[in-house]
């Protein structure tokens, strides 16, 4: 949805019961009688209302942004005593930084029919440090009980006008009103968006009454708007989304001009290729690249007599094993180019930028990629605005083909980006064009495993040697797990019914364009009925539940990639035995799935092979009921047993 600028007066309406002002800490006889959420029945508590109203404060040094919520909650069920934490993030960087001021907070209770009325206490506010750019305050609110009504407010100060605060006017709770406010000022013109809804159940525009305000001998009055929302469901955070942030009802603003005391109007980035020129131009990304590339030139011009092809995976796995990632995002260099190569340790900028330099020097094409990853949410091309990247990727041209690329984790294959990454699009930065690189995987992800088993009937065991094979972020996510903790790794599989009897032997660890191995020795048991062995031929390593758990689905299904797994088990009939019940053959096969099951016996051998697939990478929402029926019928299958008894010749003995 493209922003709107705010200077037109769009519709006025008007919930005179909801817009109305709300005293804080004095409730309203409706607060106490609501039992539950009338549109949402089932819901553990509900917003009453929660309303939140950003402004320009003034003093004799200028402006700030001031940012006032008020939001009052009612709890019905202990599942939503968590309702009463909050969380205030806070922005600081360059020796500025974001204040919270004001928080007051009371919990109501009734109790021996009367109401009580408990304060927040100052002492229970406190601050937690989240990274180098945030902090954050934290409270609980007190006595939280069945049937508690919650009431907060605070005042967030501000000296960031690109960051007019973002309102949501959803939750994980249903809200029966949610309003923001926003008054501007003349000196800065901002856009919106609104995402989720076509359009608010409230809107007024208006000039603020009383006496106007002036600055530097300009007098001015400041324009008010109004935008709310009535009966908003909650936000089912469902599993594979994008992001949670792609999909909730809010409204963003981006500073779109800065109109100067002066007369002269300053535009915020108000095309594509001013947002290029801004960052190619910028000491942290464009110049520091060409710095990478002079320090290309003369340390790694011995690379130019290899291959592109070569030069690309050269560099990357120089990059990958000289370099440390420091954990910290950014589509800008943290530290200068020689702190980088001094310190050996950089966010995603120093390193992806660096590359594309070094790239450069040894004469291939790589261009800056700047993407929003998937928890930061899918980016909006409707308006230029450098705040919604959080990471840089290379575009590099190898042999008239163009590849994305990243250099920032040391286990991840060259021919991959970090999953994270996969998120729609990105914006290729380049002086010359504007355009966009989708960034998506087709190849599969796979995962096989190949099972070897014996049956010992003395000890009532099944005896075996697995075989793992993984691809694509299969690999990565294996190796990732096995390198961090390998004890851990080996504890994983043992929680699977698994007895590991050996060491966990593996192979291509390091060389990560080939498949990730491991294999090891297990036991597991199985069920004895009389003289009936129940075995499960894949010893319960396939998923015993369906992932797709909801009974409909609103929004689209992500799986980030394309992904399959094969299961093959073959197993020895111990002497004596004869099989008595075999899985019946499987197929599906559409343009979304497919999945294939057999069980044969030969002579003393049983082989049951087990493969099934995701043909895409997402799905549209009305193709979840066909994805949740396919995911029942295959964990059915793959966790379907094999029945073997005794030979009647024996089975009296």
């Amino acid at each position: 949805m493209k922003y709107r600028l705010l200077s037109l007066l769009l519709f006025i309406s008007c919930f005179s019961a909801l817009a109305q002002e709300i005293e804080f800490g004095t409730l309203q006889s409706t607060d106490l009688e609501i039992k539950e959420c009338s549109f949402e029945k089932d819901a553990p508590a509900v917003v009453l209302f929660d309303k939140g109203k950003t402004w320009f404060a003034q003093d004799d040094r200028g402006f700030i942004l001031r940012f006032d919520r008020h939001v009052r909650i009612k709890i019905f069920d202990e599942a939503a005593f968590d309702q009463g934490n909050f969380e205030i993030p806070l922005y600081h960087s360059n020796g500025k930084r974001e204040e919270v001021k004001d928080i007051e907070g009371f919990t109501f209770n009734i109790e021996e029919g009367k109401v009580e009325k408990t304060p927040l206490k100052t002492e229970s506010v406190y601050k937690e440090e989240i990274n180098e750019y945030w902090y954050s305050k934290k409270f609980a609110m007190p006595k939280i009980k069945e049937g508690s009504i919650i009431d907060v407010k605070y005042t967030i100060y501000s000296p960031y006008f690109s960051f007019l605060r973002d309102w949501e006017f959803q939750t994980d709770i249903p809200t029966i009103y949610s309003e923001y406010k926003v008054q501007m000022i003349p000196f800065y013109s901002y856009r919106y968006r609104l995402q989720g809804a076509t359009k608010v159940d409230h809107f007024k525009s208006y000039e603020k009454k009383g006496l106007g305000r002036s600055f530097i001998g300009i007098e001015f009055t400041d324009m008010v708007y109004e935008f709310g929302l009535k009966n908003v469901p909650s936000f089912k955070d469902e599993d594979f989304i994008s992001s949670r942030n792609d999909y909730v009802k809010k409204i963003d603003f981006q500073l779109a001009e800065i109109n100067e005391p002066s007369g002269y109007k300053r535009k915020i980035m108000d095309s594509w290729s001013s947002l290029s020129k801004e960052l190619l131009d910028s000491p942290e990304f464009g110049k520091y690249i060409k710095k990478a590339e002079k320090w290309g030139d003369k340390n790694m011009a011995y690379l130019k007599e290899k291959s592109e092809a070569e030069r690309l995976n050269a560099v990357l796995d120089y990059m990958k094993m000289t370099y440390k990632w420091d954990q910290y995002y950014g589509k800008y260099a943290r530290i200068t180019f020689k702190e980088f190569n001094s310190k050996l340790t950089g966010n995603i900028g120093n390193i992806n930028l660096a590359t594309i330099g070094i790239l450069r020097s040894l004469d291939l094409e790589a261009e800056p990629v700047i993407i929003s990853t998937r928890n930061n949410g899918k980016v909006n091309d409707a308006f230029p605005y450098a705040q919604l990247f959080n990471y840089v990727l290379a575009l590099v041209e190898v042999d008239g083909k163009k590849r994305l690329v990243d250099a920032t984790m040391d286990l991840c294959s060259n021919n991959l980006i970090p999953s994270k990454c996969i998120n729609g699009k990105g914006f290729v930065v380049d002086e010359d064009n504007d355009s966009w690189v989708s960034i998506s995987n087709s190849a599969i992800s796979m995962e096989e495993i190949n099972l070897i088993m014996n049956i010992n009937t003395d000890e009532g065991e099944l005896e075996g040697l697995c075989k793992t094979k993984c691809t694509g972020y299969k690999a990565l996510s294996e190796r990732i797990d096995y390198h961090r903790d390998q004890d851990d790794f080996k504890e994983q599989l043992s929680k699977k019914g698994l007895e590991i009897a050996s060491d966990i032997m593996v192979d291509n660890m390091s060389e990560k364009a080939k498949p990730f191995k491991y294999s090891y020795e297990f036991t597991s048991e199985f069920d004895q009925i009389d003289d009936q062995l129940i075995i499960s031929p894949f010893v319960n390593l396939p998923s015993q539940e369906n992932p797709f758990k909801q009974e409909e689905r609103q929004l689209p299904v992500d799986l980030v990639y394309r992904r399959g797994n094969r299961y093959i088990a073959t197993i020895q009939i111990p002497d004596g035995y004869k099989v008595d019940e075999l899985p019946g053959a499987k197929n599906i096969n559409s343009d979304n799935v497919s999945f294939n099951y057999k069980a044969v016996v030969n002579d003393k051998m049983i082989q049951i092979i087990a493969a099934f697939n995701f043909k895409k990478q997402s799905y549209e929402a009305q193709d979840y009921k066909e994805l949740k029926n396919f995911m029942n019928a295959v964990t059915s299958k793959v966790n379907s047993k094999i029945i073997l008894s005794k030979k009647e010749d024996l089975a009296g003995l």
